[in-house]
């Protein structure tokens, strides 16, 4: 990329940036109402029925409201990473903590790189962290007696040892779509960059051959111009001679010759005259 990128370029990588966000923003509606729909499958399991409609709902209106009411801003994106990581949770607890809900959180990482915003993973970060240390506490520490209130955030035993593995390894994957996400964003700046340079190459080409052509024509309107000036005083000299050697004989075929020289010479006269106007109005002005 590089250091000071022109204005061509600039709106060329906001107009690609816009229609990338654009095409995502498209992809997410779908994203999100399937996760939604998937809500509402799932509380057939186990009757979470107010789970599954209320918390989606909600994640939907935050999304949404951020959306519409902050339409210059991409801190909706950020609540989308936000709303993603909740339809985990929201997953793992209709689910009775089925340990293989916690993946849900992986496919959501994936799917915030169309964006090309590394940054996205950060609140999806934070919050799988907080959740899984939060309630991973509560299950092991708190909600310890069988037959009072249950806590429902996973179906193994989740002690230290698995919490920080679990944890690791979801840093790994959220670091390395963050890492794509910024590889895309930045192979698509450089390809931008590269069209951008080849563009004003191409301009630069065109600039030269056109001041090449318009030099060319100067000094060929220039030759003209100085040579019809040459043609212009011979001929105008051969044309009063003409008229003066007739005014000196009376010989009959002298004068016919004479006449027919004239004509001639008329001619070219006329022709010059032609080509040195058209030379003066093809000069640019000042010259």
């Amino acid at each position: 990329m590089k250091a000071k990128a022109s204005l061509n370029e600039q709106d060329y990588l906001h107009n690609f940036m816009s229609t990338m966000t654009q095409k995502s923003d498209t992809i997410i509606n779908y994203v999100l109402a399937i996760y939604f729909l998937l809500g509402i499958a799932l509380a057939f399991k186990y009757d979470t029925w107010e789970i599954g409609a209320g918390v989606g709902t909600l994640n939907l209106l935050a999304y949404y409201s951020a959306k519409f009411f902050l339409k210059n801003s991409k801190f909706y994106q950020y609540v989308l990473s936000f709303v993603l990581a909740i339809f985990m949770a929201q997953y793992i607890y209709q689910m009775h903590g089925l340990f293989e809900m916690h993946f849900t959180v992986f496919i959501a990482s994936t799917i915030l790189i169309i964006y090309q915003n590394w940054k996205l993973q950060i609140p999806l970060t934070l919050l799988v962290v907080a959740h899984h240390v939060v309630l991973a506490y509560m299950q092991n520490f708190v909600y310890t007696d069988p037959s009072g209130i249950q806590l429902y955030f996973s179906q193994v035993n989740f002690d230290l040892e698995t919490l920080i593995i679990h944890i690791v390894l979801a840093a790994v994957v959220f670091f390395m779509n963050g890492y794509w996400a910024y590889y895309f964003k930045t192979h698509s700046q450089n390809h931008i960059s590269k069209i951008s340079d080849e563009y004003e190459l191409e301009n630069m080409k065109l600039a030269s051959a056109k001041y090449s052509s318009l030099t060319a024509t100067k000094e060929y309107n220039d030759f003209v111009h100085r040579t019809t000036l040459d043609l212009k005083l011979p001929v105008s000299s051969v044309l009063k001679l003409i008229d003066v050697s007739k005014g000196h004989t009376d010989n009959d075929q002298l004068l016919s010759y004479l006449d027919m020289m004239r004509d001639s010479a008329k001619k070219i006269d006329d022709m010059v005259n032609d080509i040195h106007v058209k030379s003066i109005n093809s000069r640019p002005p000042g010259h």
